[in-house]
Formats: C-alpha cells, structure tokens, sequence
C-alpha cells in the first residue's frame, strides 16, 4: 500500500513516500494529488523516498510525470532520502542523470528558499 502526505510551502511542495510505488492506480493517483498542488508560484516538488521501500518502472513512470510538470511551470523536482536499493535502480537506468538527487535536506530547503 502506498501513502502520500504533502505539505505545501509558499514555493515548494515537501510530499513524503511510504510503502511501494509500484502499481499504476497508485502511480496515478499520487501523480494527480501532487499536480493538482503544483502552480507558477509553487512548481518546486521535494519528494521525500525515506520510507519508499520499492519502486518499479511504472514508479519512475509517475515520477518523470511529476518532473515534466514541475519543470513545465518552471520547477524541478528534487529526490531526498532514497535508499541503496533505489540509488542502485537511478544508477542503472541512468535516471540519476535527469532527476536532482539531494540527501542534505537543509542544504535542499535551503536553496529553495532562495529561489
């Protein structure tokens, strides 16, 4: 089962991940509940994986969704926490080359705060 909380910041979303991305009805319906919350004025997303146990194809699927849409109102979309198991997934399918990858999460809110 998968579990998303998102708490909307004046210029970023901070949406937590728990349990395993890997059903496309969960995939959809994390991916409409963080675009209906994505504007001009908030188009940053921080996705918090610490509790993301697993993520499988149609999982980055949603994720390279909620990117576009971000960078589409002039955003990015940021991957904190992930564990060894979804580094090594990044890595293989060289998706660690489109996504920003931060663990540093002071540093990341940090640099939002800037923008």
């Amino acid at each position: 089962m998968l579990e998303i909380n998102i708490l909307k910041h004046s210029n970023y979303l901070w949406v937590d991940i728990k349990g395993k991305l890997i059903i496309e009805q969960d995939g959809e319906n994390m991916f409409e509940q963080i675009s209906s919350n994505i504007s001009e004025k908030c188009s940053n997303i921080i996705l918090n994986l610490k509790d993301l146990k697993y993520i499988n194809s149609t999982g980055f699927n949603n994720l390279l969704k909620i990117l576009t849409k971000s960078r589409n109102f002039g955003g990015d979309t940021f991957l904190c926490n992930i564990n060894s198991v979804i580094e090594t997934l990044l890595i293989t399918t060289k998706l660690n080359t489109i996504f920003k990858v931060e663990n540093k999460i002071e540093n990341l809110k940090d640099f939002l705060n800037k923008k």
